[in-house]
This record gives structure tokens, C-alpha cells and sequence, in this order.
């Protein structure tokens, strides 16, 4: 049973199930790495998702922010 703030995990999409099974077929992390623009945003995140052989999936996301501004001399 789910807690009280945590969501049922939903369907996994077939990129993730080729990874999935790659990892607990050979034994070893796999690791995919990118970049997103969610769907209504200009922001773009990187990400980073882990694999694990024991069938876990660990999952990072960063926002990435602009540089600062340059100041003048």
C-alpha cells in the first residue's frame, strides 16, 4: 500500500523497459542521461535516471539555470 503523499507507480514506457531488463539481465546500473523542457515551461532540467539489477529506478532531476548576468567593468 501507497502512503499517504506517494503516487502508485505508473505505467513504464518501453525506453525505460529496454533499460530495465538490460540492467537486471547483465547485473550492472544502467544510466540514462538528458535534458527536458517540460510540456507549458521554458525552464530546461537534467536528468539523470539509474537503473538498478534488483529492478529499482533512481531518478534525479536538476533545474538548470541561466549563468548570471556579466557585469561590466
Amino acid at each position: 500500500m501507497t502512503g499517504r503523499h506517494r503516487r502508485p507507480p505508473g505505467p513504464l514506457r518501453p525506453e525505460h523497459a529496454a533499460a530495465l531488463l538490460y540492467a537486471v539481465g547483465s547485473g550492472r546500473p544502467v544510466v540514462e542521461e538528458g535534458v527536458v523542457v517540460f510540456p507549458g515551461s521554458t525552464i530546461p532540467y537534467a536528468y539523470r535516471t539509474v537503473h538498478q539489477p534488483d529492478g529499482r529506478c533512481d531518478r534525479y532531476v536538476v533545474r538548470l539555470d541561466p549563468p548570471p548576468p556579466e557585469v561590466p567593468f
